[in-house]
């Protein structure tokens, strides 16, 4: 059985939230981060098991190129530093393609669960107006 546990709200330095996937289940742009210097990205820090990862790992495709796997580090609001894994699109379309609003709502909804930052989910909340 998965165990997981949500850890707090964390940035992701030097990374953009971009949208280079062509996704054929919401059949618009979905979500990746890309190395961008000077950049921040917001998400949610979980600790995971190997099961956890194996099962995300099926759920973003990772066997058939659509998300795989990149180490990365990221800061807790308490200012700790973290070894973490997030998810980037393998084959990125070289322009970013509109999120459907249904698919940027999801977004904003689990920023605000999460306890995310609030100039975080405005910038969520202004997607729409990026496309």
């Amino acid at each position: 059985m998965p165990e997981h546990r949500f850890v707090g709200p964390a940035r992701l330095d030097g990374f953009r939230l971009l949208f280079l996937r062509r996704s054929i289940r919401w059949k618009a742009g979905a979500a990746d981060v890309v190395p961008d210097e000077g950049a921040t990205t917001w998400g949610a820090l979980y600790e995971v098991s190997e099961e956890d990862l194996e099962a995300l790992d099926a759920k973003e495709y990772t066997a058939n190129t659509g998300y795989q796997r990149r180490a990365v580090e990221v800061e807790t609001l308490d200012g700790e530093r973290h070894a973490a894994v997030t998810y980037e699109v393998v084959e990125k379309e070289p322009r970013e393609l509109a999120p459907k609003p249904e698919y940027i709502d999801l977004l904003i909804q689990g920023a605000t669960e999460r306890g995310l930052p609030a100039d975080w989910i405005e910038v969520l909340q202004a997607l729409p107006k990026r496309f």
